[in-house]
């Protein structure tokens, strides 16, 4: 079976794309800061810093799923963080194809990440298509630079495919595990004005998907990975807190409190727009969970799949 390289391998999505593939039968490598092996996988090591690829990652290998990039939520965005958000994905993006370049290696799939922040933060009742312009927040800068970064590797005739990631859901990391246990209380909230729309994705949905675009041929260009339905902030908070039998009653948080705390970051929770998945869904791919109520029904009873 194939051979598959994987960037961001050690975070949820990479994790789950990587069992997915390893269950299909296929050989997982991952580039890594440390070499190893993980559960079968080998692990290649990297470093941006020093341009450095491990070149025996790229023995055997056909496909590279790209999804390294500094976490964007996990710290307060200081100037110095920022830097670090754009270096991580557009540099690494870089060192990848220059590795490709030089070496000739024969890549013929590459799928890449991105995110749906490339729309804008802010509150629309506009459907953004993968055809729309990017916002002009720091969010959309990092997405637009994210998604320019792969630009040599399309002009080397590589089929490439680009997800915009919605909010991933998953009971084990990410928005939803921070969001739910005061929402198992009985003491969850809406945030800001709740009307931005929150535009989710399961776990298991998004990993499919990116199978799906390496597996499938005539995907090319760029596709939106978010679920079909357009839910704002409020009602989602609505159908978590009912996902735990609990009452939903708590006055939202107030958006300027979440601006002390979170500084410019606060943009991730009070804005938010509509966004369509007609594009992937014509293309074949089935989603699992459409409906934020089925969604968080499965993962409020432990399941992530």
């Amino acid at each position: 079976m194939a051979k598959i390289l994987i960037t961001g391998g050690s975070g949820l999505l990479g994790k789950t794309i990587s069992e997915i593939l390893l269950k299909a039968g296929h050989q997982v490598a991952w580039l890594s800061r440390e070499s190893g092996n993980y559960k079968g996988i080998q692990k290649y090591k990297w470093d941006l810093s020093k341009n450095y690829i491990d070149e025996k990652a790229f023995e055997g290998v056909e496909s590279i799923i790209h999804l390294a990039g500094a976490p964007i939520a996990d710290k307060r965005w200081t100037d110095a963080y920022k830097k670090d958000i754009i270096d991580s994905r557009v540099k690494s993006s870089e060192l990848i194809f220059s590795y490709i370049s030089k070496n000739n290696y024969p890549i013929k799939t590459f799928i890449g990440g991105s995110a749906m922040g490339y729309y804008g933060s802010f509150i629309s009742e506009k459907i953004f298509t993968e055809e729309d312009e990017p916002g002009n927040d720091f969010l959309a800068e990092t997405c637009m630079r994210w998604e320019k970064s792969y630009a040599p590797i399309i002009e080397k005739g590589i089929r490439t495919a680009i997800i915009r990631i919605g909010v991933v859901l998953s009971k084990y990391e990410g928005a939803y595990a921070k969001m739910a246990p005061p929402f198992k209380l009985g003491f969850g909230a809406a945030v800001a004005s709740g009307n931005q729309n929150f535009a989710w994705i399961h776990i298991s949905d998004i990993a499919r998907l990116f199978v799906h675009a390496l597996d499938d041929q005539n995907i090319n260009g760029i596709y939106n990975g978010v679920s079909s339905e357009s839910i704002n902030n409020k009602e989602f908070s609505r159908q978590l807190a009912k996902s735990f039998n609990k009452p939903f009653f708590m006055p939202n948080v107030p958006a300027l409190l979440l601006k002390l705390a979170m500084g410019e970051g606060s943009i991730m929770v009070t804005g938010g727009v509509k966004i369509s998945n007609k594009k992937i869904k014509d293309s074949g791919f089935k989603f699992e969970f459409e409906r934020a109520q089925e969604a968080l029904r499965s993962l409020a009873a432990g399941n992530e799949s």
